[in-house]
């Protein structure tokens, strides 16, 4: 699966993402990046009440758009004049996106449960994952370093571009990432990181 920081900054992008004003802090800003960690939390029933799951449900597109319309009617009714608020697209995004990060990490997911108990996965893992050695191994930190230089370079160009704002005016951002890039390209090509 891909890492936490990966579904967190996800539902981030996807706030900040919306149309309108320059989005800004606010509390709303929790409901993506709740939505964009929510598929996960069938892990609760896995470690505190020894569940198996054949298939797991939560990883299908149905449980994304019935959770994601879940919440957007509750915070309409809760915040109905909030304009911070996002929206059914970026709030259902949110959710879909996980299930994106996780194929991206060559994991098999049962996508259009429960019409079909088929499960569908992309041929080549983009990222590397999480790895489930510990906080504390190599292997996690490594797994991390290669996600975040990924991933956060796309996640940044995606905002950029919807929320049309120049190239420029994110210059000393745009030198920080390729600067990551090169130095992970180098490490990788040098074997340091394997």
């Amino acid at each position: 699966m891909s890492s936490l920081l990966a579904h967190v900054a996800a539902g981030l992008t996807l706030y900040f993402c919306r149309t309108g004003p320059q989005p800004r802090p606010h509390i709303s800003m929790g409901l993506p990046v709740l939505l964009a960690i929510a598929p996960d939390f069938d892990y609760f029933g896995i470690w505190f009440f020894h569940l198996r799951y054949e298939q797991r449900f939560t990883h299908s597109l149905l449980f994304c758009l019935l959770l994601s319309s879940t919440v957007w009617l509750l915070a309409k009714r809760c915040w109905p004049r909030c304009k911070t608020r996002p929206g059914f697209w970026i709030l259902s995004l949110a959710a879909c996106s996980h299930l994106l990060l996780d194929m991206a990490v060559g994991r098999a997911l049962p996508l259009l449960w429960p019409l079909l108990k088929t499960e569908f996965y992309f041929p080549l893992a983009f990222l590397p994952g999480a790895s489930h050695t510990g906080i504390i191994s190599y292997a996690f930190w490594r797994n991390l370093l290669i996600e975040a230089c990924m991933l956060l370079p796309v996640l940044a160009a995606v905002m950029m571009l919807i929320r049309r704002q120049p190239l420029r005016a994110h210059l000393p951002e745009i030198l920080l990432v390729m600067s990551m890039w090169s130095g992970l390209g180098f490490c990788l090509n040098t074997g340091l990181l394997l």
